[in-house]
């Protein structure tokens, strides 16, 4: 054995190896993939024998253990490792005993195995298993020195080949996470679904440009799709500042809530400050644009509403409930470039911003409503920049 008796470090990689394999061969597959890396990569003694990732290889593993569940002996010949920082290499011949009925049949195989320290934790990485004469063509054999060097380059393919499954998964995670909450990416990664939620205390934003019709009347499709892009984007921006979650664009809508999928207790203050921040870009933007931009209606209400990932294809974040269908219907009764609010709303923002009473108004389905204009403290009012 190539090491340093007693070191620790190397005690440890070789336990974790001995252990990765026993595990293997008493059938035990929980045992050995708890010291699985995700992005482990597996090369067989055939062409067919390989894996990329925890998923595959532990399939692969499972047909293994489904087509021949009886444990079975492995004994190690010899062992060699090698350790360079945080990279353990270990190779060893073994012979696999197995018993099977009324007889006994017996294979060499040589392992070798990668294991890398994450987080001060070892994990397997790369497992490659080989016959010990590695044979090129009939009658012609590697040494064992070349066959080393064969095994370093397959290690150094093994290690592009996880790299670029690597880079892919983060362009992955990337992708959901601007589609869908981080928490909820988590959990649809860990349970390949997701839970719809009550979440008892939201506040739902719902904004949608007045007459849009008329203005998709003289613009062109893709003059239409520009506007509404470098108004939805902009809006996009504002949620950073305002822990608010967007949950989608339905046209020239927009929808979004606070208070979710974690619980915030100050839900209806950021909806209301992001629905002021909207209201005002767009103000702004009508001085500079004049006729040829849109105006906007916003309403806000607080309550409860269930929340979740329907389907199985083409993910998507959405909520449900009568606060979302109120929310829709305060903006439909309020005024261009203002920002139209709930009473329940107002009880929980009327400390931060100056609610004005508009009185009882008729809501379609809803019947008549309390609702209220909000706008900032005059303290905290600005003049829109020409």
């Amino acid at each position: 054995m190539v090491y340093t008796k007693g070191h620790k470090e190397e005690e440890k990689v070789l336990a974790i190896h001995s252990d990765f394999w026993q595990a293997y061969a008493e059938r035990d597959l929980d045992r050995r993939f708890a010291v699985c890396a995700r992005e482990i990569t597996f090369f067989g003694t055939g062409h067919h024998e390989r894996a990329v990732g925890i998923e595959q290889y532990r399939a692969m593993n499972q047909k293994g253990v489904d087509q021949f569940p009886m444990p079975f002996k492995i004994d190690m010949l010899w062992t060699d490792l090698h350790m360079h920082g945080d990279t353990a290499w270990v190779e060893c011949d073994t012979v696999w005993r197995k018993t099977e009925r009324d007889h006994c049949t017996t294979d060499e195989v040589r392992l070798t195995t990668i294991l890398k320290r994450i987080d001060g934790r070892w994990w397997v990485t790369h497992v490659h298993g080989s016959t010990p004469d590695y044979r090129l063509h009939d009658g012609e054999y590697m040494l064992r020195a070349q066959e080393r060097l064969r095994n370093q380059e397959l290690e150094r393919e093994v290690a592009e080949r996880t790299a670029e499954l690597q880079r892919a998964n983060q362009i992955t995670d990337d992708l959901l996470r601007n589609i869908l909450p981080a928490s909820v990416v988590e959990e649809l990664r860990n349970n390949a679904s997701v839970k719809a939620r009550l979440h008892p205390h939201a506040t739902v934003l719902f904004a949608d440009f007045k007459d849009f019709t008329h203005h998709s009347e003289r613009l062109s499709p893709q003059q239409l799709v520009d506007e509404l892009n470098e108004c939805f984007t902009a809006f996009d921006r504002m949620l950073v500042n305002h822990h608010v979650e967007k949950i989608k664009t339905v046209g020239d809508a927009y929808l979004a809530a606070a208070g979710l999928p974690e619980p915030n207790p100050e839900h209806a203050v950021e909806a209301v400050a992001l629905a002021l921040e909207i209201r005002d870009f767009i103000r702004a933007r009508q001085v500079r644009r004049g006729a040829h931009s849109f105006g906007i209606r916003i309403g806000v209400h607080s309550g409860e509403v269930v929340a979740g990932v329907v389907g199985i294809r083409k993910f998507a974040y959405d909520i449900w409930g009568d606060t979302v269908n109120t929310a829709a219907r305060l903006q439909q009764c309020c005024l261009e470039d203002h920002v139209n609010i709930s009473a329940t709303t107002e009880a929980l923002v009327k400390d931060h911003f100056c609610c004005t009473y508009r009185g009882e108004i008729d809501a379609k389905n809803k019947g008549r409503l309390k609702m209220y204009f909000a706008e900032p403290r005059l303290e905290e009012r600005v003049v829109l920049e020409v």
